[in-house]
């Protein structure tokens, strides 16, 4: 079953007490969920869908020996799976990192000159109806810093971002209080939520490693505060920026372009690498628009007209979008139909990511393929011949979904894709997102 949902655009400057149900609503999805909706689970466990998924992926790529493979699923099996609440239809409009509300999501990502990498990532919930824990928070974090332990991700950096987003006991006992004046006060509040990723990586020797990314919701904090999410998401950074001067600029750059271009461009969710400052870890900023034109995208990726406009894009532009039939002339202001007009998941979803010591962002491009794809293996043949414009050819991607989902697919386990800047702008790196499905 996948969602369906009540249209929440609202201008968002963003005024966090201007509409609360709407900032409610991008935290929790089930407070825009139409009816009572559930889904019903189509397993008691989540671990054998990921144990099965994630190990036909990992040996199709052929980046990973037989032992780094058992060590990453292992970690899945072990580390992961137990701390995910178990397949409940109570739960089902709580997953929103995916359309169809998976709780798990597995990708590929591809670039020149370097191995296929397995990524998956996964949203635990946190124990609802907690009275010491209203908002999830600590169970939550109790969840995710056991993932770091695992992962040996760089506790400093994981702390300084959940200090920065959870609220505060007194924030919180304000959030409780408006909440409680609110008409509608009967209903539930709702719980923070986080998703974690997992890069696994290949590696010619050593150890197997795990690199950890963490994603949290600043809107809960603008409520509690009445601060916008831009001066929220500013004050965040800058506890986690260490004085670094570049990445600040790089910042305004963005908070300029989010300024102009707000009514069209809303902040979804922040992340950062788990990772230490040896690593330059990156602090990503991710929006939500209701456009897809070509003319929509450039504006976007060149974060209008700030920084160059990649060679790229006229050319993968129709393979993302399904519109290799199209003129470009046409392309380039047509506004293609939703397959899912009242989804969450719709437009374009820019990332803009920000590293130590550099000024000007990386702006990677999020494309809910499933919206505009005719049929699934449409999807998977563009796919192929968007790997062939990066000399990547060599990889099959059809024969790695088939070897992942088997022969009966549609188009709806096809989440995301990505498109991202590499090598000064001459290439781009691909990252496919898909989603098992998990509910009837």
């Amino acid at each position: 079953m996948t969602e369906t949902y009540q249209s929440t655009i609202v201008p968002d400057g963003n005024r966090a007490t201007k509409d609360i149900s709407n900032l409610y609503s991008r935290v929790d999805h089930s407070f825009a969920i139409k009816g009572n909706f559930q889904g019903k689970p189509l397993v008691s466990s989540w671990d054998p869908t990921i144990q099965d998924t994630l190990s036909s992926l990992l040996r199709w790529t052929g980046s990973y020996s037989a032992e780094s493979q058992e060590h990453y699923l292992k970690f899945a099996r072990e580390v992961v799976v137990p701390r995910l609440n178990p397949p409940r239809a109570a739960d089902w409009p709580h997953y929103i990192g995916t359309h169809n509300h998976g709780p798990y999501e597995l990708s590929i990502a591809f670039a020149p000159h370097k191995k296929a990498k397995v990524r998956f990532s996964v949203q635990p919930l946190a124990e609802s109806h907690v009275v010491d824990d209203p908002l999830g928070q600590k169970d939550l974090r109790k969840k995710c810093e056991d993932f770091a332990s695992a992962c040996h991700a760089d506790r400093d950096r994981l702390d300084n971002f959940f200090d920065s987003i959870f609220l505060t006991e007194e924030e919180q006992a304000g959030l409780l209080e408006k909440h409680a004046g609110r008409s509608d006060a009967a209903g539930a509040l709702p719980q923070q939520n986080c998703f974690v990723a997992f890069d696994l990586e290949p590696v010619d020797s050593g150890s197997p490693a795990v690199n950890m990314k963490l994603y949290l919701f600043p809107q809960l904090k603008a409520l509690a505060t009445g601060k916008d999410l831009l001066d929220v998401t500013e004050s965040i950074l800058r506890r986690l920026a260490g004085g670094d001067k570049k990445l600040l600029a790089s910042w305004q750059m963005v908070r300029s372009f989010l300024t102009s271009d707000g009514k069209d461009n809303l902040i979804h969710f922040l992340a950062i690498d788990c990772l230490g400052p040896q690593m330059k870890p990156r602090f990503k900023v991710y929006t939500h628009t209701h456009v897809n034109s070509l003319a929509s995208a450039r504006r976007v990726i060149t974060m209008g007209g700030r920084v160059p406009s990649p060679k790229y894009l006229d050319i993968l532009w129709p393979l993302l979008m399904d519109m290799e039939d199209v003129s470009l002339t046409d392309r380039e202001g047509l506004q293609k139909p939703l397959r899912e007009p009242e989804s969450k998941y719709c437009g374009l979803n820019p990332t803009f990511e920000l590293g130590p010591g550099n000024a000007v962002p990386v702006v990677k491009m999020y494309v809910p393929i499933w919206q505009y794809a005719r049929d699934e293996p449409g999807i998977v043949r563009r796919y192929q011949r968007l790997l062939q414009t990066q000399g990547l050819g060599h990889y099959d991607i059809e024969a790695a979904v088939q070897c992942v989902f088997g022969d009966e697919r549609d188009t709806s386990l096809h989440n995301m894709a990505s498109i991202v800047s590499t090598g000064g702008g001459e290439n781009v790196a691909f990252t496919a997102y898909l989603g098992p499905k998990f509910w009837d």
